[in-house]
């Protein structure tokens, strides 16, 4: 399959590679009738694309290709760049490159060889965060000096190294923000960020895609780029606030995730030390290092674990294109830095003054030249590293010794689901072929096995394994240092996958699995004659309801638990009643989306949760938030009906004409209620659903509505609505509780409808969450009395223990479902998915005897 992939890719090159008539490559300004970082113009993404192909046209050392579409249907394109010579024998290299990344059955004398032939490759990625827009606009230019001067410096460049420029990794978020500003630019609200996410889903966190690769865009940088070329040196360039440092440039902080290798780990200082020594040799002030950043999470850098260095590059921002003034007095304390002193860190700090889009350009620009560069001279060293790190990966010895992923889950289609995440990384799965024995546990034959002696064992081994995070502190006694992101990324524990370490070497059978897909699911016990049956404990059973409840067949939860011919089948059992045309649909939905059905003959003695399909709106504000895109995605992937609801409607009213359930994702009360500032953004922009809206959500609970309030939103109705709860950890200070994105236990009440198709306890993602102390309601989910924490790391457990952490509270009618924890957290949490899709269906559910 990879070679097919390969093969593919290599006669891509060789079409776009025929001769054809070249013309003179003309700069972005020519073009675009403006220079690049021009105060208040900005180039389209249309221009951007067009550009390009212009240089492809233009230029024997430039290559344009289109890479597949974006989530919303624009062009998502890769630029290569180098000599001549080296675009006419692209694929020689990169089988150079995979030779090297992978080492197995190479030897010495043909690893050196390979090394002495190879060039270094260099991914620079640009504009992610839509906003932070000048690397996108610098990439032209970028282009163009590459394509057209005949410097030594760029012939150093172009003969040594193979450059992938990705303009943007984010063209849908580039549309967006040059047409807002566009729209604004002239107008008080110029400047501004767009009032929405400026990716369809997920915003900001597009960069804390990198392991799970959801997204379209991620899917197509990973697969397309990633995989194939195998880059020594990722350089991801972004901007940050404007009152501090100038530019940010590794190293990073600590802690740094031990899986990546020394040798990266050394590497990011070496490169990143030049770096800034070159932008300051070219009077580029206020370079600050180590400071701000760490390298702890996968989330941000996948080639981390893949034999290159991601290094980053965080400009001071201006106001989109629109320059802005810094005096010196305004210029602020930074993270482990002060933006007024000099240090060795930070040795030339800015003086302050106007800031425009040129000037973050023109230091990008320095700093892409300077890390192209040193890959250029120091090309041999990079490509010995790249070989060594890739041979002590196969040569791995040290323990644990493998992964093994049983076949007998809960849920299995989720299992595999993980391995397919893991196999989008290139880590190789293979499946045992005989029954074994590890660490002196026998193991059937069909267990699939995760050897770490591979090129990307480090990436497995980070993603199965519970992360310890080495804390740090202010000062002796102090409060501790918050990480940058999240301090728990094991994949096993948030999709509630079981998974074993093995310790020891073992040896069996074993065959290398090169597509692993869910096993096809079957019904059992032929044609019913009553009705069919469906375990709730997969996540995949939402499908098959929502499915069946669009095509107007009945669907119960069993509210009791039943034992049918000596098999159990616990309270939550999904039950379809047989009706014409059933039997035919059943078989698509076991064969499809790989679930068993079970066939009963008889009526069951039992009670039953009459389901109809929700009326869901979702709540988006103009303030965007991050959750609520990721919860769109959810619902859509799971194909649950629900409508946006605006703050327009709120404050109109007449909710229970359009919805049975409202969900408020994870935001601050204070944004959900005021919104945006008048004054600030278009009127139709500014204010939240304001006390009408707060008032219209409670009469519509007290009416028979179902309120699901995701963390921080949770404290709107407890504060508005009066509701018997508060937050036992409001104004616990850091010093006393913290606990930054780790994974932690909760104990689930099994009777409760929200808590069907669980055991007693299950792993939710904590990250600024809630702990409720009740006077009324039912606790559905409760932290332990001991220690909570899983993986990552937490201060003050005591805080938590006894607490609430999902809370289902009756108010007239209605109900209101407080949850406390970070769900769905990046799509990651299928462990906990199924809290949230029971909660939709709760709420509408009618108990009753089964039919």
């Amino acid at each position: 399959m990879r070679c097919k992939l390969y093969l593919a890719i290599f006669l891509i090159f060789v079409i776009t590679t025929t001769a054809s008539p070249q013309q003179e490559a003309l700069s972005p300004q020519d073009v675009l009738g403006f220079r690049v970082g021009e105060d208040y113009k900005l180039a389209g993404w249309e221009e951007i694309v067009s550009y390009f192909h212009s240089l492809d046209a233009a230029s024997d050392r430039v290559m344009v290709h289109e890479l597949g579409k974006t989530t919303m249907g624009n062009p998502f394109i890769l630029s290569i760049i180098s000599s001549p010579h080296n675009l006419n024998n692209l694929e020689h290299y990169r089988q150079i490159q995979q030779r090297l990344a992978d080492p197995r059955g190479l030897s010495t004398q043909e690893a050196n060889q390979l090394i002495a032939e190879g060039k270094t490759i260099v991914l620079i990625t640009c504009s992610i965060h839509s906003t932070e827009i000048a690397a996108s606009q610098m990439s032209m230019e970028l282009a163009y000096r590459l394509a057209s001067e005949e410097s030594p410096q760029v012939k150093e460049i172009i003969d040594n190294v193979i450059f992938l420029l990705v303009p943007s990794l984010n063209p849908d978020g580039t549309v967006m923000v040059v047409d807002w500003y566009r729209k604004t630019l002239g107008t008080p609200y110029e400047g501004t960020s767009p009032p929405y996410l400026y990716h369809k889903y997920v915003g900001h966190d597009n960069n804390r895609d990198w392991y799970m690769i959801t997204q379209q865009e991620t899917k197509l940088t990973v697969g397309k780029i990633h995989n194939v070329w195998h880059p020594q040196i990722v350089y991801d360039m972004h901007q940050m606030g404007s009152r501090g440092a100038r530019l940010f440039i590794p190293p990073f902080i600590d802690p740094i995730d031990p899986n990546v290798d020394p040798i990266l780990q050394a590497e990011i200082v070496w490169m990143g030390s030049a770096m800034a020594s070159e932008l300051t040799a070219q009077g580029k002030s206020g370079v600050i290092m180590a400071s701000m950043y760490d390298a702890w999470t996968p989330a941000r850098a996948y080639q981390h674990y893949h034999g290159g260095i991601r290094i980053l590059s965080e400009a001071a921002s201006v106001r989109i294109a629109s320059p802005i003034k810094v005096s010196w007095d305004e210029l602020a304390e930074g993270r482990g830095y002060s933006a007024k002193k000099s240090s060795w860190n930070f040795p030339f700090p800015w003086k302050g003054g106007e800031w425009h889009l040129r000037d973050i350009v023109d230091y990008e620009l320095t700093a892409a030249f300077a890390c192209l560069t040193h890959a250029a001279r120091y090309r041999d060293r990079w490509l010995s590293n790249f070989y060594t790190i890739g041979k002590r990966a196969v040569e791995r010895k040290e323990p644990p010794f493998a992964f093994l992923v049983p076949i007998k889950q809960d849920d299995l289609p989720t299992a595999i689901a993980m391995l397919q995440v893991l196999q989008k990384g290139m880590v190789e799965i293979y499946r045992a072929t005989q029954p074994f024995t590890a660490d002196r546990v026998p193991y059937p034959a069909g267990t699939y096995v995760i050897p770490l002696a591979q090129p990307y064992g480090g990436y497995a081994k980070t993603l199965l394994e519970e992360q310890h995070y080495p804390v740090r502190y202010q000062y002796p006694g102090g409060p501790p240092l918050p990480p940058y992101d999240t301090t728990a990324h094991t994949l096993p524990l948030l999709m509630g996958v079981k998974t074993v370490t093995v310790e020891s070497p073992f040896t069996t059978k074993l065959e290398l699995v090169e597509e692993i897909l869910p096993p096809q699911g079957k019904v059992i016990g032929g044609i019913a004659k009553y009705a069919y049956l469906l375990s709730h404990k997969l996540n995949n059973s939402f499908l098959a309801v929502n499915r069946l409840l669009k095509e107007g067949y009945q669907v119960y939860w069993s509210a009791d638990d039943v034992t049918l011919d000596r098999q159990f089948f616990p309270a939550g059992t999904v039950v379809i009643p047989k009706a014409d045309g059933l039997e035919n649909k059943i078989k698509s939905l076991a064969s499809k989306i790989s679930l068993d059905f079970f066939a009963v003959n008889k009526s069951l003695p039992s009670r039953g949760y009459l389901l109809k399909t929700p009326r869901i709106g979702l709540y988006k504000s103009w303030m965007p938030s991050m959750n609520e895109g990721w919860t769109r995605w959810v619902l859509e992937q799971w194909e649950f009906p629900y409508q946006s609801l605006y703050d327009k409607e709120l404050r109109e009213g007449k909710l229970t004409e359009k919805f049975d359930v409202i969900i408020l994702p994870d935001q601050r009360p204070s944004a959900i209620i005021n919104g945006i500032p008048p004054g600030r953004y278009p009127p139709e922009y500014c204010g939240g659903m304001g006390k009408a809206g707060v008032e219209n959500l409670k009469q519509w609970v007290y009416a028979g509505g179902t309120l699901i309030t995701l963390g921080s939103a949770s404290r709107l109705p407890m504060e508005q609505f009066w509701l018997p709860v508060k937050d036992s950890l409001e104004g616990v200070p850091r010093d006393k509780f913290s606990a930054p994105g780790s994974i932690v236990k909760v104990v689930l009440d099994r009777l409760h409808p929200i808590a069907y198709g669980f055991h007693r306890e299950t792993n939710v993602m904590f990250w600024r969450g809630l702990a409720f102390e009740l006077r009324g309601g039912t606790a559905v989910a409760s932290y332990p009395a001991t220690n909570p924490l899983l993986s990552g790391w937490i201060l003050g457990a005591e805080h938590l223990c006894h607490k609430g952490a999902l809370v289902d509270l009756p108010l007239g009618k209605g109900r209101v479902i407080l949850f406390g924890f970070r769900i769905p957290y990046r799509a990651q949490s299928y462990a906990t998915f199924k809290l949230l899709f029971n909660a939709l269906y709760y709420g509408t559910a009618t108990l009753s005897k089964l039919p």
